[in-house]
């Protein structure tokens, strides 16, 4: 690809692709042959223009997004703010707790930013405030996780499994609980504990603990009509965590309840391969493949090897992934590792997911679905993740799109599924997930400068207008 590795790789996590004209036009994909400005779409009843994604949000989160955004797109700023995120996250001391002023700077800034809560009813108040600007729900993610750091935490054990895991499990299942209407849980396996992790690092069979912790999981999820995304982890791990959550789709994703996704990072080299696999056992035996398509968020943790050289390749993999699945149909990203033959197999039955912060991989989604509509073929259940504090122009795009496809000058068009995810858990148990989101904004410099610049102009816009 066209880029050295030292200078494409820090990008590959949620790196945007500029289109044509500005970034924050979604709606604009689906005007199926008009040339409006990409800049404001217009209403073509009314001419009246309409105003940019960040209009949606209110002042609050405006002004505290500019504030984290000019921090992140400054490296004198940034780079003691990461240091001393770091010493928080892996600290074993009280700090947190028995420092009641750091407490509450953390919590009324980077925890309000981009996370939902401490306790259930702040919880349900945020995912309230998501559905009132437009949202269909929340990915609702309890934080509790354990990061592998070296060959320590790799051999260290759990004095008592079923004690943390049962903690684990408890959390999960409140998580599963706040979770309402057509809205999803994610979970990490990680948060069970280092005896766990052992076990999908041995690429084991769960032990009867974790097994039957799963199984109360996915019994009440499917019993509530909620879908489970159980996310990617570091490399060490992830096989382990493909085999359980494979099984799991074996036995909750039949019939027409989706109940189980696994989670697919664009930036691996195995992925394509990977998920052919996987289709072609959920083709075989029969069950629903639930996906969830990210770009990865490991990059500082796993061996580089193992990333696409260049984000380029990272993009086409997740554009070409993304199209396979929205068809139904093999391609040269996406292909079976055994043909049958010269003839590829069919394509298993898919729920797909996609978490992108990509504007460019948003509209290409937006754009397949419009012409399926038009065309009539038949679509698959589609969504749309952002993180919460993160990509607030992709995601409120989303929803103008959808208010859009309510005008008249629309006659077959969709809303688009668009969901926040959100974390929840004491500021101290989500001090490592803060980390990674400080992390990504460092590693995606530009289109962090990029995101304040937004901001600024409806910041301007604004405070001109009063």
């Amino acid at each position: 690809m066209a880029r050295p590795l030292c200078r494409s790789l820090p990008r590959c996590l949620h790196g945007t692709v500029r289109a044509r004209g500005s970034p924050f036009s979604i709606s604009a994909n689906l005007h199926t042959a008009t040339a409006q400005s990409p800049h404001t779409p217009i209403d073509a009843q009314s001419n009246n223009l309409r105003p940019s994604a960040l209009s949606l949000l209110d002042l609050q989160t405006l002004l505290r997004s500019y504030f984290i955004s000019a921090v992140s797109s400054s490296p004198i700023l940034l780079n003691p703010s990461l240091r001393f995120l770091s010493l928080l996250a892996h600290s074993t001391s009280p700090l947190l707790k028995q420092n009641r002023m750091l407490h509450f700077i953390l919590k009324k800034s980077l925890y309000k930013h981009f996370c939902a809560g401490e306790t259930p009813s702040e919880v349900q108040k945020t995912v309230a405030a998501l559905k009132g600007r437009g949202f269909r729900g929340a990915i609702v993610a309890y934080a509790k996780e354990i990061v592998l750091d070296g060959q320590a935490a790799v051999e260290r054990r759990e004095a008592d499994e079923v004690k943390i895991v049962e903690a684990w499990k408890n959390g999960v299942l409140e998580t599963v609980r706040l979770v309402e209407g057509e809205g999803y849980a994610a979970l990490k396996f990680s948060g069970a504990g280092y005896s766990i992790i052992q076990q999908l690092i041995g690429k084991s069979p769960p032990s009867p603990t974790i097994r039957q912790a799963n199984t109360e999981i996915c019994d009440y999820a499917r019993s509530k009509g909620v879908r489970l995304l159980f996310d990617a982890e570091q490399h060490a791990v992830q096989d382990g965590i493909d085999q359980w959550v494979l099984d799991l789709q074996r036995k909750y994703n039949r019939g027409n309840k989706t109940v189980v996704y696994g989670t697919y990072q664009a930036y691996l080299r195995s992925t394509p391969t990977t998920l052919a696999r996987h289709l072609a056992i959920a083709q075989q035996e029969g069950f629903t493949l639930g996906v969830k398509l990210v770009r990865g968020a490991y990059l500082a943790s796993d061996p580089r090897h193992l990333f696409w050289a260049a984000k380029e390749e990272t993009d086409e993999t997740y554009d070409g992934i993304t199209e396979s699945l929205m068809r139904r149909q093999w391609n040269n990203v996406l292909a079976p590792a055994e043909p049958d033959g010269r003839l590829w197999p069919a394509f298993p039955s898919v729920d797909v997911v996609l978490a992108t912060h990509n504007h460019e991989s948003v509209r290409k989604a937006i754009g397949i679905r419009a012409k399926q509509i038009r065309m009539g073929e038949e679509q698959i259940n589609l969504a749309y993740a952002q993180l919460q504090g993160m990509a607030d122009e992709v995601s409120c795009g989303l929803i103008q799109a959808g208010q859009a496809s309510h005008g008249v000058w629309e006659e077959k068009t969709e809303k688009p599924r668009a969901y926040k995810y959100v974390v929840w858990g004491t500021v101290g148990e989500c001090m490592k997930y803060l980390l990674r989101r400080a992390e990504e904004n460092k590693d995606a410099l530009a289109r962090t400068r990029e995101g304040r610049a937004a901001l600024g102009k409806e910041l301007r816009r604004r405070f001109l207008r009063l």
